[in-house]
């Protein structure tokens, strides 16, 4: 059953909703994926889906400034364990942008034909 929720309701503030301040990034990553797929109905249109991704990457790369700006203000604070963490998001979150971009452009090759 696909989740239908107020119109402001975005995948950060989903996430920061159900698990707060004091999860680790992952979590936030896996909430904004599970968020994503909840809202995501087929789109029927290249257009529709092209919409879809730019809007994939735009929540992605907010999640991402707001990981890096995270770690500005905690790092002194973090283990290596959680720095290692971290990092591992960070790649995560950088491969599956890479992705998004590649689908994004092979979309945007449908429209131009």
């Amino acid at each position: 059953m696909r989740y239908i929720g107020p119109a402001s309701v975005d995948a950060w503030n989903f996430a920061a909703f159900f698990c707060g301040n004091s999860e680790g990034p992952r979590e936030l990553e896996r909430l904004i994926r599970r968020y994503l797929k909840m809202n995501a109905a087929m789109p029927n249109t290249t257009r529709e889906q092209l919409d879809e991704v730019d809007r994939d990457i735009k929540l992605y790369k907010e999640f991402d400034e707001r990981e890096k700006a995270r770690f500005e203000r905690q790092c002194f604070l973090w283990t290596a364990e959680d720095r290692i963490e971290w990092q591992k998001t960070q790649r995560s979150v950088a491969e599956y942008l890479l992705e998004l971009q590649d689908k994004r452009n092979a979309l945007l090759g449908e429209l131009e034909e």
